[in-house]
This record gives structure tokens, sequence and C-alpha cells, in this order.
């Protein structure tokens, strides 16, 4: 893999770690995760602010080489890191990148695309969590995840994995009593498929998008 080489080449250290579907990691300061950046070498995970009085704020949806930094850590809250897929993470230390960043471009060049395409979810997502009707929040967020997610194939997008309703409601804010009120309402007008695993799919998103 391409981080791994540059990595590696630049004698930065590094862990890997594989989270299976539905399986989550703890980023905060008291595991010493301060300065930290976590790369998503491949799939998808959402994270969560999680706080001391159990108020949780979903925060972004993360694909193939997006960036999560936890330079701003505090012991008020603390972040979870979700798979929706089989995934596998990178981490390393700020610190010991910014030391070698000075003197390669390369790996300043990877990491500056790689913050961007971070920011650009960062900013769709909170756009989306700030639409005063859940039902544009949810069918926003749909829509980014087929995007950003989705393989093409002719007029239809379909998701590489499924994601259930409990993700959907925490990824949106909301809970799964309503995604399942919401998803019922957005099925009668576009091709959403809702299996009995509690699972949706989307056949033909051009559909979804003309309404």
């Amino acid at each position: 893999m391409k981080w791994i080489s540059c990595l590696t080449n630049c004698n930065i250290p590094y862990y890997i770690y594989k989270l299976n579907r539905d399986d989550a990691t703890i980023v905060y300061n008291k595991y010493n995760n301060q300065n930290q950046l976590i790369i998503i070498l491949h799939g998808s995970i959402y994270a969560i602010k999680i706080f001391a009085n159990k108020k949780i704020t979903p925060v972004v949806v993360l694909g193939k080489d997006s960036i999560f930094s936890t330079n701003r850590l505090s012991g008020h809250f603390y972040y979870k890191l979700i798979a929706l897929e089989k995934t596998y993470i990178i981490s390393l230390n700020i610190n010991k990148v910014q030391k070698v960043t000075r003197s390669n471009t390369k790996l300043i060049l990877k990491i500056i695309k790689s913050y961007q395409q971070t920011f650009s979810t960062y900013q769709i997502i909170n756009e989306a969590m700030h639409q005063k009707y859940k039902k544009n929040r949810v069918f926003q967020l749909i829509l980014l995840i087929f995007f950003q997610f989705g393989t093409i194939s002719r007029t239809e997008i379909k998701l590489p994995f499924k994601i259930s309703q409990k993700n959907l409601a925490i990824i949106t804010g909301t809970n799964k009593e309503t995604i399942n009120k919401i998803i019922k309402e957005i099925k009668k007008i576009s091709n959403i498929k809702h299996y009995r695993t509690k699972s949706i799919q989307l056949d033909n998103i051009f559909n979804l998008a003309q309404q």
C-alpha cells in the first residue's frame, strides 16, 4: 500500500489495526491518544463524539485515504470510531510526521490531499446535521454515503456493504424508530430497498436525486 511504503521510506513508526464490521476503537487522552493521526487504509468508518454526560454527537463518515486527527482531545469527551465494514486503519504520531514532512514533499502532498478529502466530508456532514427537518438530514446523509462509498453500474449506485438502521440512526443523530419511519417515506419516492435484516440498499440513486 502507498501509505505504508511512504511511511516506511520516511522511517516514521506506525501501527496497523483491523476492524471488522461494527468493531470500534476508542480515542481518548486517557489512553495517550493525544496527537494521534489515523489514516483509513481500506474500508469505511464513522466517528462520534461522546461526552461525559453520555451525549453523543455524530462527527464524520470516512473512507479510504481519509485522515482523522486527534490533536485537540479533552477529558470531557472521547471519540469512538466504528467500522461500517472490514476496515484497516494506520495509526501514527503527528509529531513524528511533522519532523519528516519538512524535507519530504511527496509525503506532504499526500497528507494535504487526504486532509482536503476529509475536510470536504466534514463540510457536507455539518451542512446535513444543520438541516431543520430530520427527514432532510437523513436524506442528505444517505446520498453522501452512497456517493462516497457506492460503486456505479449503469444507472445504479450500490454500496459494497449494508448499513444498518442502528448505524444510520447514530450517524444522523436520530433513533431507529425515526429512521424506520423516514425510510418508509423515502421508499415511496425512490428505489430504496429495506431488508428484514434492518439494512438498506439503494438500487437507483438517480431516481432518488430527481425527487
